[in-house]
């Protein structure tokens, strides 16, 4: 359960992500509000994830299974770590209206955070 948890916080928050894409130039209130969203499951999904590996025991007895040797999985953390440094300086961007610098950043923000939200789909698999 707790894998399932962690993978729909990130799926909702890549599905508002895109939501809010698409809105970007057709109105500017809704890419806000689903790019908020985006943000905010983004970051329950990751205190969450980061709650049980640091707090309650670890991955392993929270029933995350690795599939992919500890490598593979390092790198995903590093490219997810920096996807969360760009998701914030990207919302704080947009809501200081800084447009130029916001636009800059999304374009190399969303599709590192797509390639890490993918490849967090196969780094582990459900123990429980």
């Amino acid at each position: 359960m707790p894998l399932f948890l962690v993978n729909l916080g990130m799926t909702i928050s890549i599905l508002a992500f895109y939501v809010g894409f698409w809105f970007r130039f057709r109105n500017n209130r809704l890419h806000r509000i689903f790019n908020t969203i985006g943000i905010l499951f983004n970051l329950c999904a990751a205190i969450y994830l980061l709650s049980l590996k640091y707090l309650f025991g670890g991955l392993d007895s929270a029933g995350f299974v690795p599939v992919f040797d500890r490598t593979i999985i390092d790198i995903h953390r590093a490219f997810a770590a920096l996807a969360l440094v760009l998701m914030l300086l990207t919302g704080w961007s947009g809501f200081a209206g800084k447009k130029g610098f916001h636009r800059k950043l999304n374009f190399v923000f969303l599709p590192l955070y797509t390639l890490v939200y993918l490849s967090g789909l196969f780094l582990f698999r459900s123990g429980n």
